[in-house]
């Protein structure tokens, strides 16, 4: 279904109001429907983010349901909410999600021959074809708990762009009875085609418009730099890196720390001894501004101290 209302500028007459063009040139075509478009690297920045929601559903479903599933996004679309309802099957499964804190409701959408599928391989059958009706009360929530894993996926996929939490709604089946947007509001629709063992299916995730767009907006203007920028900042860390090269830093090689009353360092004498918990196989470390960044043991080279440096056992978690 394709709603085209639309208007035209005629070019017709001699006479012409004070502002307008003298040569139009040709009509331009607006559509009301869709009055926002979602530019062209919006869209690959949302098409990266359900490529990976749909690698890690295939996942999830491949480890749950105990057989292979293949999950691939087919292709992004922007349609009014009322063509997408028109293009849904009926019954279809379809589950309301709140994306908080954005604002608005997006729909996910599974054909029942996949829901029924999955439901099978995760009690135990073999697949095969499988009844178009509503699930029973038993799986039910089984199918809703899958879902909620699904969603945490679409979550983790989202996350370089927006931090949502997904919260699953409800279960329903004929999509006349869904309303999560006006008619004519825009929706940003991701077609995928979802592979449960031999069961070929498809799957829909359908986010209003203005729900995303502005989060969208917000990474490509966070990310976007132009090449002189990057040349910029180039040169400036190289600049940093360089100068840092020559800065003398202030290290000493330290044993392990020992305690004393006060007492005993006010008796201290020449010639005392002060027993270490150092023990011998433990190496040295290595300090710089109170930091331990590395470990060595004692050694000496010619006539002067120095110290070799090993990997002791905590020297990762030092370097962290």
């Amino acid at each position: 279904m394709t709603q085209s209302p639309l208007l035209t500028s005629s070019s017709g007459g001699a006479s012409r109001s004070p502002g307008l063009v003298a040569n139009p040139g040709d009509p331009e075509v607006f559509d009301f429907t869709r009055p926002v478009k979602l530019p062209r690297e919006l869209l690959r920045v949302l098409q990266l983010c359900y490529e990976t929601f749909s690698h890690r559903m295939a996942t999830l479903l491949t480890s749950t349901l105990r057989v292979v599933c293949h999950a691939e996004l087919i292709s992004i679309e922007q349609l009014s909410y009322a063509e997408h309802m028109a293009e849904l099957a009926n019954p279809t499964l379809l589950a309301p999600v709140v994306l908080e804190p954005l604002p608005g409701t997006a729909l996910l959408e599974m054909t029942l021959s996949t829901a029924m599928t999955s439901m099978d391989h995760l009690l135990g059958g073999k697949g095969g074809p499988q009844p178009a009706r509503p699930l029973s009360d038993i799986e039910t929530p089984l199918l809703r708990d899958l879902l909620d894993q699904a969603l945490e996926q679409l979550r983790v996929g989202m996350e370089s762009v927006a931090d949502v939490r997904p919260e699953l709604e409800g279960l329903e089946y004929n999509p006349q009875l869904v309303q999560t947007s006006t008619p004519t509001d825009a929706v940003v629709v991701g077609y995928f085609e979802l592979n449960v063992g031999e069961e070929q299916g498809q799957v829909s995730l359908c986010i209003p418009l203005q729900t995303i767009l502005p989060s969208l907006r917000s990474y490509r203007d966070k990310v976007a730099v132009s090449a002189s920028e990057r040349a910029t900042r180039e040169a400036a860390r190289n600049a940093i890196t360089a100068g840092l090269q020559n800065v003398p830093v202030a290290v000493s090689v330290k044993f392990q720390s020992v305690r004393l009353e006060p007492s005993d360092l006010v008796d201290l004498q020449p010639g005392d001894v002060i027993p270490l918990t150092h023990r011998l196989d433990e190496p040295l470390d290595i300090v710089a501004a109170g930091r331990t960044f590395a470990n060595a043991v004692a050694t000496k080279r010619g006539t002067r101290l120095a110290c070799l440096v090993v990997a002791g056992a905590d020297s990762e978690e030092n370097k962290r």
